[in-house]
């Protein structure tokens, strides 16, 4: 899943100084076990490549509490 977003940054006196744009790109996996990974960038290119990589180097994290509806 990939999504954006905007973070408004504004001064004292609330006007509006800057936008930063804000890329999520999101990966899951259920093999007994959900297994997620987040990364953020700057750009959608930046967002997947830092998905990927922390892939790549097992930074995800093990969501332990998943039920599993029968059909």
């Amino acid at each position: 899943m990939m999504d954006y977003r905007e973070n408004h940054v504004r001064g004292r006196d609330g006007r509006l100084v800057e936008v930063e744009a804000v890329w999520i790109a999101e990966a899951e996996r259920f093999d007994g076990a959900m297994v997620v990974a987040s990364a953020r960038g700057a750009t959608m290119e930046e967002a997947w490549a830092t998905l990927r990589d922390d892939i790549e180097c097992s930074r995800v994290r093990t969501l332990s509490r998943v039920r599993l509806l029968e059909r």
